[in-house]
């Protein structure tokens, strides 16, 4: 088991109060397989994490645990002592100082695997965090948090660096992915994209099995809890747009979840910040051509899905020219351009790849 005690998993000073923090220790125990008694016969280790794989703190080390003996009732209350003892030992585990102002997933991944080198039989790594590096190839202060093509980057470049661990043969799951009490929170295209990011990375690594949710348990923080002086770290910030230039067009990207409630072309109160950074960037281009196109995923229907697609264009056309941007056309696509692609695995629904689909783009040409 491994949990991020980083800092961007405490609340700081612009948190304001009643913000709920990810309660790591309780996400941990509740997680399928960890109760123990599934842990019976097996070795445990636990650690906390923050910057490097160096600074990994292995509070419980390779841990026998001992099968429960005795009658029904004996057994029960044995497994409860167990259980309380796991989380009292992680809450102490995630209530320690961050060690570095750093966060790296990977790190963690990597002493896991150094610690399960010389495991038999079935191996699982349990890993709660935020998902938010900021530090070696998955580093993210930097990313748009939008389709593919920057997850198949992004897992090249850490292929390229030796940052993949190898987990072949283990089973891993991460848990808590865009979990965090500072900053603003991720929309849901955002929390989709972060989720398909680690499960891609995590499948490079050879697992077995990835599992990766954006579920976690949540509490409210004790007073004095906050992250320790000078420990500090790079904020990854979710960005309301993002750009990709090609050549002399520069496509400006809108979440769909930024900007409209499901199923609706009616701008949301939340879209106006994005709205008024996309302008700002607009401007600063000095364009010569600008265009507006919306997307949707692949439910609901052809017909609607190219009804809604271009109403969501045209709303975002009319926000623009209200903030004095001229826009030359507008077009509604539904889900014939996908950023993410397959939008079912196996007959089931991936919505991660949906929400990363339901977008508007601005298509910005400038002069050369």
């Amino acid at each position: 088991m491994l949990l991020d005690r980083s800092s961007s998993t405490r609340p700081d000073k612009a948190s304001g109060p009643g913000v709920r923090v990810p309660d790591w220790a309780a996400t941990l125990v509740a997680a399928e397989g960890l109760a123990p008694k599934e842990l019976e016969g097996g070795f445990l280790s636990v650690a906390g994490f923050d910057g490097t794989r160096a600074t990994v703190d292995w509070g419980v080390d390779q841990v026998s645990v001992t099968p429960v003996k005795g009658n029904d009732t004996l057994k029960k209350d044995r497994g409860s002592a167990q259980r309380r003892c796991l989380e009292k030992r992680l809450r102490e585990l995630s209530a320690g100082a961050p060690g570095a102002d750093r966060t790296d997933v990977l790190g963690a991944l990597a002493a896991a695997a150094d610690q399960l080198s010389s495991a038999r039989g079935d191996r699982k790594i349990v890993v709660a965090t935020d998902g938010l590096t900021n530090t070696g190839c998955a580093d993210l202060r930097s990313a748009g948090f939008d389709g593919t093509e920057e997850i198949k980057a992004t897992v090249e470049r850490c292929r390229r660096a030796g940052e993949l661990p190898d987990l072949k043969g283990a089973e891993v799951d991460l848990l808590g992915i865009g979990r965090s009490p500072r900053g603003e929170a991720p929309s849901s295209s955002q929390t989709a994209w972060l989720t398909a990011l680690w499960t891609q990375l995590c499948e490079a690594t050879g697992a077995s099995s990835c599992e990766v949710a954006a579920t976690a348990r949540a509490s409210q923080p004790e007073a004095g809890k906050g992250t320790a002086a000078g420990t500090a770290e790079p904020q990854v910030t979710y960005p309301a747009v993002s750009e990709r230039p090609k050549g002399r067009v520069t496509t400006i990207t809108l979440p769909g979840s930024v900007l409209f409630d499901t199923d609706r072309a009616e701008l949301s109160p939340a879209a106006r910040s994005a709205l008024d950074r996309a302008a700002l960037r607009i401007r600063e281009l000095d364009p010569l051509v600008v265009s507006v196109s919306g997307h949707t995923d692949s439910r609901g229907g052809e017909r609607r899905g190219r009804q809604l697609s271009l109403a969501r264009a045209q709303a975002v056309r009319s926000a623009l020219a209200g903030r004095g941007i001229a826009v030359d056309s507008a077009h509604g696509y539904s889900d014939d351009r996908p950023t993410c692609t397959p939008e079912y695995r196996d007959g089931a629904p991936d919505y991660a790849a949906m929400a990363c689909n339901r977008r508007v783009e601005i298509a910005v040409t400038v002069r050369r």
